[in-house]
């Protein structure tokens, strides 16, 4: 009896070392298996931010390309791993981690080139990756490796915007240079007009010269659109689309429209310069970081610091209007003022190419509306 007590005392205490052992290797498994898994959402969370940081300053130029590079390098964006505590290129006692590759293509798809040169156009992609190796504490010991590599890889581009839930102001400015090549390309990048002068994007019905925007008062009365025959007559003009005050107010502030629109489409001139209209631009206005009155400076941008409640894209359109309406040639960036007068022109000054999200750099592309964003 007193041998069977003690046959089961021992059975027991093997029993409890053996469930210890095993409890002690889960909990080790778990726990390497945990710091993989953090280190994996770690890597990919910078290779994001990265990518997107580094397409930011893709601009067609060699400057672009080098800016990019020096984002990742430089980044501050979420570039630690190992519970915040280890930089990406670094190495601690719990990992290393060799430094971001970054490469550039035409395409989001790839071919990739960490060195791109000659014409870089067309490199509008970014491709990030870093490849942190944890130090393992527990599963050596059942005979797997030592470390454990984790890949965190993103891309990310400038990509034309097509606006297809909207996203542009309700006005579209009329081309000074309407003129299309043969592959329907505009002759002049900026439609004949220049780099930071003042165009309308809303004619009265009936404009004098000292009332016009200074951009189109040149060649007066050539771009005189408010009694342009070619362009209508008895209305105010330079809305579309939309015909109730409330409706183009509330896309102002709203920055959308209710159709998609691309280069190409037709868009109905609507008219009436509304006080409802005019108190949204104002109010627009009010809600950018960068209240400075710009001057027009001709061939020079603005070194615009606000958060693009004043920089917009517009609709450009080809002048030539058939049964009221008119056909959309490009999208442009303008900077709305602060303020808009009664029974005058309303102006803004020409930006030319815009990349929302973009550093102001200009675009890798052609001429036109594009956005930063993550692809992969």
């Amino acid at each position: 009896m007193i041998g069977s007590q003690r046959r089961q005392r021992g059975s027991i205490m093997l029993t409890t070392a053996v469930s210890i052992f095993v409890l002690m290797g889960m909990l080790g498994l778990s726990v390497d298996l945990g710091r993989v898994y953090i280190a994996k959402n770690e890597a990919q969370a910078f290779a994001d931010l990265a990518a997107v940081g580094a397409a930011s300053h893709l601009n067609g130029k060699q400057s672009g390309i080098d800016a990019a590079k020096t984002d990742v390098t430089t980044s501050t964006n979420n570039n630690t791993w190992n519970f915040s505590t280890t930089k990406f290129g670094s190495t601690s006692s719990s990992g290393n981690s060799p430094a971001p590759t970054v490469e550039f293509s035409t395409s989001a798809t790839g071919t990739w080139d960490p060195a791109p040169s000659g014409s870089l156009k067309s490199y509008s992609f970014v491709r990030v990756t870093v490849t942190p190796r944890v130090n393992l504490a527990f599963l050596p010991a059942v005979g797997t490796a030592l470390t454990q590599q984790v890949t965190g890889r993103a891309v990310a581009g400038v990509v034309p915007q097509t606006f297809p839930n909207g996203g542009y102001l309700p006005f579209t400015p009329f081309a000074h240079n309407p003129t299309l090549n043969a592959d329907g390309t505009p002759q002049d990048p900026d439609f004949g007009y220049t780099i930071g002068q003042e165009y309308a994007i809303l004619w009265p019905g009936k404009a004098k010269q000292a009332d016009a925007c200074a951009g189109d008062q040149m060649n007066w009365p050539q771009f005189n659109y408010s009694d342009n025959p070619t362009v209508g007559s008895g209305a105010d003009r330079g809305y579309f689309e939309l015909h109730s005050a409330a409706d183009i107010a509330d896309a102002i502030l709203g920055g959308k429209q209710t159709d998609p629109l691309k280069v190409g489409d037709s868009v109905l001139l609507t008219g009436g310069q509304k006080t409802k209209e005019q108190n949204a631009l104002e109010l627009r206005a009010t809600y950018d970081t960068d209240p400075t009155v710009y001057l027009p400076t001709p061939g020079t941008a603005p070194a615009y610091y606000g958060n693009n409640m004043r920089l917009v894209i517009l609709p450009i359109n080809d002048v030539n209007n058939v049964n009221g309406e008119v056909k959309i040639i490009g999208f442009r960036a303008f900077l709305l003022p602060m303020t808009y007068p009664n029974n005058k022109a309303w102006c803004a000054i020409y930006m030319g190419s815009m990349t929302q999200g973009g550093t102001g750099g200009g675009t890798p592309g052609d001429p036109g509306a594009y956005v930063v964003m993550l692809v992969q």
